[in-house]
């Protein structure tokens, strides 16, 4: 039916715009904001309405109302092109068909399903939706990862030598006990070793003289007592 193509091209143009095209509070309001962007329906037409006083004065002028924001509307001081916020020449021309005051002359359904805006191609994949930045921070965001892994990196290094130098801390006094121990021992080893003091050098004397007391003197004794013992006590001053 003819109002069928009427309801069509105003759900078409609600389905691409999100709002209905033609809002209105009660009826006079809706027939206003028909006439907002259709412009005043033919006079004939008006003449033919069963109901035209309810709308129309005596002279076939639309009556003025105002809604409860108080807004008024006016006949044809709005275009389908801006209403829609579109320049889709064949879209609008689609709706123009449908959207016609006299039930005759509006677009049939066979005519619909041959109009080049039906049959026109169209990218039915979903288009990538924009990303908003939110915080500053985010203008930078390898930088601020990079940051927050040389964070980390120190962080865990602090802890490593936190951990370190407690060990050391620990093991210190034990090292440090082993360590005095090995001078003690070493200490002591070189005290059993070293019984005899320090021995003082006797007068030289001349190797005939020395070569002769070898000789005269067997292995483990001395003819003279003095000889023995220059070599272990200490000359008297």
């Amino acid at each position: 039916m003819a109002i069928d193509m009427w309801s069509l091209g105003c759900i078409t143009a609600e389905l691409y715009t999100g709002y209905p095209l033609f809002p209105g509070e009660n009826e006079v309001e809706q027939l206003a904001c028909i006439m907002e962007v259709l412009g005043l329906p033919p006079a004939g037409f008006i003449q033919t309405a069963s109901r035209r006083q309810t709308f129309f004065d005596a002279k076939g002028f639309p009556k003025t109302i105002t809604n409860n924001r108080g807004k008024k509307r006016y006949p044809d001081s709005k275009d389908l092109t801006m209403v829609l916020k579109t320049y889709d020449t064949s879209f609008l021309d689609f709706l123009r068909r449908c959207l016609v005051w006299e039930p005759s002359l509006r677009m049939t359904p066979d005519q619909a399903l041959k109009h080049a805006w039906i049959h026109q191609s169209r990218n039915l994949k979903p288009q990538p939706r924009p990303q908003t930045l939110r915080k500053s921070n985010s203008f930078f965001p390898s930088e601020t990862r990079k940051d927050k892994v040389q964070g980390r990196h120190h962080s865990s290094r602090k802890d490593e030598v936190t951990k370190e130098t407690t060990e050391k801390t620990k093991d210190g006094p034990t090292k440090h006990v082993q360590h005095s121990g090995d001078q003690q021992d070493c200490l002591q080893h070189g005290a059993d070793t070293v019984q005899l003091p320090q021995l003082v050098e006797a007068p030289k004397k001349s190797e005939a003289a020395v070569g002769a007391e070898v000789s005269m003197t067997s292995p483990g004794q001395s003819k003279n007592p003095s000889l023995k013992n220059t070599n272990i006590l200490p000359p008297i001053v």
